[in-house]
């Protein structure tokens, strides 16, 4: 009974371990090089080392040139935005947009 027990306080504790690394994202910080307001969203396109991709969140101020750092969330493809009228082929959505 006690390893019963033991076992699932240790399976609990490494599910809820997993699930808040999980919706803590992996942390983007790059430099804005276009933005824009809809829908209650911001839509910035950052360069981060490298790479340049769009990215969305809740609505913040941010204009081209800050520094932003972003938690991402998840990925989408071919995303139509409505209030934007505009599809973005690639486009993260994260939980916030700081301006660093």
């Amino acid at each position: 009974m006690k390893t019963t027990l033991l076992k699932a306080l240790a399976t609990t504790m490494l599910v809820l371990g997993v699930s808040s690394a999980w919706a803590q994202g992996v942390v983007h910080q790059g430099e804005v090089i276009d933005t824009m307001n809809g829908g209650g969203y911001t839509y910035v396109q950052v360069k981060e080392a490298d790479k340049t991709y769009w990215a969305a969140g809740p609505q913040v101020e941010i204009v081209k040139g800050d520094n932003v750092e972003m938690s991402e969330q998840m990925w989408m493809s071919d995303f139509k935005s409505a209030s934007l009228d505009r599809t973005f082929d690639e486009i993260m959505f994260v939980g916030h947009i700081i301006k660093k």
